[in-house]
């Protein structure tokens, strides 16, 4: 009886390797098959989120632009595919529409923290980004960061944004004005000059943008004194790596080329920024 149940484990085992029960296994093989369809259709999906400059859409005409729109044509034309831009999500359906097979790439640039990663793969960074904290111009009781706490100021948010997981872990006991999630970024500043909110952390290019239009209105606590810094990269479903290995190159091939810096200049509003990724070397005579 012994002996029979022996080899019955082993005929077990050995159908398990045959049809591929390794569940490691099986998710890699899941991961990787997102290039491979690729590779097949040349044809790069795309989720995207109306997010100044980053993604822009024309009222009139509905044609998208915007910095991750550039960069990922430019990708497609260097590798030889197409770029379809598939559905546009708020930050909280990024991570559904990933891993439900919806797109390829959600292509409209993130800010990688650890709690993104948790549930994410990112590309390396295309460029980076500094968020600072910005108030009323004649908001006369906000000039540090400490005077945020010191007069229990409001904060303006979007729920599951960057400026959002800034507030509630750096700032959890202040009051959130908060916004869903498909709610224009530059809502944030009118609630602050509307005095529906009294402080918003934004990176410098929203805020040209606005300023624009609305001169004098906002002013930073200070470019020295960034609230935050991020990098600036693409987003695939988490653990596949192959898709990651492919966009790490063509992030790169766009940086070390000089288009990255060519894109950059097209919107940048206000000098440095988007600061740029170093170079990766350097010359002997310039030690």
């Amino acid at each position: 009886m012994a002996r029979r149940a022996n080899q019955s484990r082993l005929l077990i085992l050995v159908f398990m390797a045959f049809v591929g029960c390794d569940p490691q296994s099986s998710a890699k093989n899941k991961a990787d098959s997102t290039l491979a369809h690729i590779r097949t259709s040349h044809e790069i999906s795309c989720g995207y989120l109306i997010y100044s400059p980053y993604i822009r859409r024309d009222a009139n005409t509905g044609q998208l632009s915007g910095i991750f729109y550039d960069v990922m044509e430019q990708i497609g034309q260097n590798a030889g595919l197409k770029i379809r831009w598939a559905e546009e999500v708020g930050f909280q359906n990024i991570i559904p529409g990933l891993d439900g097979g919806r797109y390829d790439v959600f292509c409209g640039g993130q800010w990688p923290s650890s709690t993104r990663a948790m549930a994410e793969t990112f590309s390396q960074y295309a460029f980076y980004s500094t968020i600072l904290a910005w108030v009323r111009t004649d908001d006369d009781r906000i000039h540090t960061l400490a005077d945020i706490k010191r007069i229990k100021a409001r904060l303006s948010v979007i729920d599951g944004a960057i400026e959002d997981q800034i507030s509630r872990s750096d700032y959890p006991e202040l009051e959130r004005v908060s916004m869903p999630d498909i709610t224009p970024f530059s809502q944030n500043f009118q609630n602050i000059v509307t005095h529906k909110a009294d402080v918003v952390f934004a990176e410098p290019s929203g805020v040209a943008e606005f300023l624009q239009n609305n001169p004098g209105t906002l002013r930073s606590l200070g470019q020295d004194n960034p609230v935050r810094i991020y990098g600036n990269a693409l987003t695939v479903r988490k653990g596949d790596m192959e898709l990651k290995e492919f966009l790490d190159y063509a992030v790169q091939e766009l940086v070390y080329s000089g288009q990255m810096d060519k894109i950059l200049a097209k919107y940048e509003l206000t000098p440095d920024a988007f600061p740029r990724v170093a170079r990766p070397y350097q010359l002997a005579t310039q030690k």
